[in-house]
């Protein structure tokens, strides 16, 4: 049917009214979906700006801990070299530079080991390059152990080294002779760029900075692509983590080396002076989101320019997308925790199933034959842990699913197929909730670090154990007597100390020769210790000197009845390849409190002792005066 023409003006009345009225129709359906169009992508640019936000601090606060985990082992490990060596030094320092080889060549670090004098002169170096008597004496990591008593790891600011002019930063432990005089200086010299080697494994875009400071502002080392390490021992002890007494925290702060505006977190070391700190840019916090800006922005003019359905289609198509921007956030995450724990297991737990997802290398590191396991359940994760760390375990992840504690951390064993038993670092964090804050899903990595505790091990027995005999050293005994005075004053008994050498020894060194002196000396231990009850420690304090703490004695003739036992067995001969050795022993022995109030006294009374029976005759046993006359 034609169409009406349009020459009727009655036509064209009721033309113009109906269109009239579309276009108000149109018009205000139009308004009512732009203005729920656009402000729906008004609210998704708000949350995408909070989320960048909440993003970059979570960033910077997760790596922020984990490099200072990592600066915590490194100092910890380069301490304890410190203390190993220091005490080769003071045994032998003929044989130091072949216990320096050998203990670098297990530390895997760049490390220079320094001894000086107590004027600073330098007395050894493993760096070729340093000449013996170069003056370091008014640098202050020397310096400052000449001015303060006790023992404790000095970190120096970062200095050029004087034989080699590179950058490096030095710790320092005091060497003191028995009387606590300053005999020495001992230093370990590590480049402040192996500290930053944790830089190379964080991707927080390209203005993002990682920095070691001391607690009194001054930058240990600082690593950022935008201005490398140039800003070394510069001092900052006006910003935010120099003034704050807490031991972490967070801010956001324009930097005053680098004029860029950054997310910050820190954690202290206060055990070493030192604090960590990671940054992340805000403008690159804000441009993982700024793709998803862009795309909402699009999808609020293609809205705008459809009707009806088409709009409520791209409404929903917004929800999807937003649905799509979490999942992939929350994918991201793990990713990029899975890159930042550099070869760790990444698990991904549902907390209401109690099923966890393991990575492939977490099901390397747990030894697990499947990808899904049960948390808690027949066969699950919680039934390898090894039964005396298990209630541990439990305690901090109830704390950290309640609330109470940020995130979970435990260091435990774990049971392998073959029932061995292997130690891991397990890390997680509640990554979502339901309404009534209910945990639903949990996120962490699990580390394999049987390595590391060896390694730990092995450095703890060099420390406290004789190389020869095995037995305790000087330092163990010293700290077992210390804490055995404790208990006695606080319970009313006495402590009882035998120091003892071998009579006759040194002819069968110089007729026999040293091994067999050495196989002599391991007889000696293992038959003493034989004697002697678990509680007691037999120590060698010396070339053929030994101690015996008695922790708990109740009278004198206690201590002079296990010193009768000591020389009755000390006089039986000794079997050997090279025949029948046949020596005998000086004792002397003191009493807490009697002979001295601490363990130093302690052992001093009873060395006297020892040689008022050699000059008496030898193969005899002396008490302290004092216990003589009581």
């Amino acid at each position: 049917m034609p169409y009406p023409s349009s020459s009727n003006p009655l036509v064209a009345m009721f033309s113009g009214y109906f269109q009239r009225r579309v276009l108000r129709q149109l018009s205000l359906y139009l308004a009512l979906m732009l203005s729920v169009v656009w402000g729906l992508v008004a609210v998704e640019q708000g949350r995408f700006a909070t989320l960048a936000e909440a993003g970059g601090k979570n960033n910077v606060q997760n790596l922020s801990r984990a490099f200072a985990e990592e600066v915590r082992a490194t100092v910890g490990l380069v301490d304890l070299s410190l203390i190993q060596l220091r005490g080769t030094w003071q045994r032998d320092p003929t044989d130091f530079a072949q216990g320096v080889a050998e203990h670098t060549r297990h530390l895997r670090m760049p490390i220079h080991i320094a001894v000086t004098d107590a004027d600073g002169s330098l007395l050894y170096s493993n760096d070729d390059t340093a000449p013996r008597g170069l003056a370091l004496g008014d640098l202050p990591q020397f310096a400052i152990h000449r001015t303060q008593a006790g023992d404790r790891l000095y970190v120096g600011r970062p200095e050029r080294l004087r034989a080699g002019d590179q950058w490096t930063v030095q710790f320092t432990r005091p060497i003191r002779d028995a009387g606590g005089r300053l005999t020495g200086v001992i230093a370990a010299s590590i480049p402040p760029s192996y500290f930053l080697r944790f830089y190379d494994s964080i991707d927080l875009g390209p203005d993002a900075t990682v920095s070691l400071m001391r607690l009194d502002g001054t930058i240990v080392a600082r690593s950022s692509r935008v201005d490398g390490n140039r800003h070394m021992g510069a001092n900052i002890a006006g910003t935010p983590q120099m003034l704050s007494r807490d031991a972490s925290g967070m801010f956001r702060k324009v930097s005053a080396l680098d004029s860029i505006d950054r997310f910050y977190a820190w954690h202290k070391l206060p055990d070493y002076g030192l604090v960590v700190t990671v940054g992340q840019a805000v403008r690159d916090a804000e441009a993982r989101f700024a793709q998803q800006g862009s795309v909402m922005r699009n999808a609020g003019v293609i809205v705008s320019l459809v009707l009806g359905v088409l709009g409520w289609a791209a409404i929903g198509a917004a929800d999807r997308r937003r649905r799509a921007l979490k999942a992939l956030a929350a994918a991201e995450a793990r990713w990029k925790l899975a890159l930042n724990a550099a070869g760790d297991g990444v698990w991904d737990c549902d907390v209401t199933k109690g099923t966890a997802l393991l990575s492939p290398s977490a099901q390397r590191i747990l030894d697990s034959e499947h990808a899904t396991v049960s948390w808690f359940g027949s066969k699950g994760v919680a039934e390898l842990v090894h039964p005396d760390e298990f209630e541990a375990v439990r305690t901090a992840l109830r704390e950290h699913i309640e609330g109470v504690t940020p995130d979970y951390a435990m260091v435990h064993r774990i049971r392998m197929r073959d029932g061995s038993w292997r130690w891991i670092e397990a890390r997680g964090t509640v990554t979502e909730r339901g309404e009534r804050g209910e945990p639903l899903r949990m996120v962490g990595t699990f580390s394999n670090i049987d390595a590391r505790k060896q390694e730990e091990e092995r450095m703890r027995r060099m420390a406290h154990e004789d190389a020869l005999t095995k037995l305790p050293n000087r330092v163990l005994l010293d700290d077992r007597m210390r804490q055995a005075i404790l208990v006695a004053a606080r319970d009313g008994h006495k402590v009882g100390l035998i120091y003892f050498d071998l009579d006759k020894f040194k002819p069968v060194n110089d007729t026999h020769g040293h091994a067999v002196g050495d196989r002599l000396l391991r007889m000696v231990a293992e038959r003493v210790r034989a004697v002697l009850r678990e509680s007691d420690t037999l120590a060698r304090v010396g070339g053929d000197e030994f101690a015996v703490l008695l922790p708990r004695c109740g009278q004198v003739q206690d201590t002079e009845r296990v010193a009768g036992a000591i020389l009755a067995c000390l006089e039986q001969p000794f079997m050997d390849d090279a025949g029948e050795l046949n020596i005998s022993g000086s004792l002397g022995y003191a009493l807490y409190p009697d002979c001295g109030d601490d363990g130093e006294a302690l052992l001093h009374s009873a060395d006297l002792a020892m040689y008022d029976a050699k000059a008496h005759g030898r193969n005899r046993i002396s008490g302290c005066y004092r216990t003589r006359v009581g």
